[in-house]
């Protein structure tokens, strides 16, 4: 069975019809409409099996993203090389977010990978978000914060994406290291969206304490 017949035997017509309204700019046909466990599940047996993989639907690209993590047979050079192919085909935040959470052999190449994901750093937009993601779920490390929040810091776009994801690293950045990110905020430093977005997301977080919340609150730019 190819990877495709397995993705339409577990296809669920209204999961689809709810999930496409999360991902905007993709076109409903494009969505074959199949839970999240069930991909992954795909995923893994494309991986073992080194089964051939279209990229026309959401989910066939989504696991093009998974199998660089779950074939274990590959070298981390084999990884990127299968990267190179796979980021520039991302085209939503979905696709990004889900497949940088899996690539947990980040974990054992921290100064590798880092180095690698810096290449996105002038890309499209979601290679751009690629990077803000992998530095987010990886990097908010002591031996790498200064050059995570440098990166950030220079990035000045516009795209949605690339800024929700800027404001969301920082804002994960600020519960292990507020001593650095208030400094940020206090220096308005970032472009006022990404800014106050920030301050916004951190104010959601049940790891922040109120006070914290309380001073934040006075430096949104109004």
């Amino acid at each position: 069975m190819t990877v495709r017949e397995m993705l339409f035997e577990n296809q669920d017509v209204k999961y689809g019809d709810f999930h496409s309204k999360l991902i905007p700019g993709i076109d409903r046909g494009e969505i074959i409409g199949v839970r999240l466990p069930v991909i992954r599940k795909i995923a893994k047996k494309a991986a073992l099996d080194d089964l051939e993989i279209n990229t026309f639907y959401y989910e066939e690209k989504m696991i093009n993203g998974m199998v660089i993590e779950y074939n274990k047979k590959l070298s981390l050079d084999e990884r990127f090389a299968l990267l190179d192919d796979f980021v520039p085909l991302i085209d939503n935040w979905a696709i990004c977010d889900c497949c940088c959470a899996t690539y947990k052999f980040t974990l054992k190449n921290l100064n590798e990978v880092f180095n690698y994901i810096l290449k996105y750093k002038d890309g499209s937009e979601y290679e751009v978000r690629f990077m803000c993601v992998m530095m987010l779920d990886y990097f908010l490390k002591n031996e790498f914060i200064a050059e995570v929040l440098s990166t950030l810091l220079s990035l000045n776009r516009d795209e949605y994406y690339i800024n929700m994801a800027v404001a969301w690293a920082l804002a994960t950045a600020y519960v292990n290291f507020k001593d650095k990110v208030n400094p940020v905020l206090e220096n308005k430093v970032l472009p006022a969206w990404v800014h106050n977005k920030t301050i916004q997301k951190i104010c959601e977080s049940y790891r922040i304490c109120n006070d914290d919340k309380k001073y934040l609150k006075t430096l949104k730019i109004k």
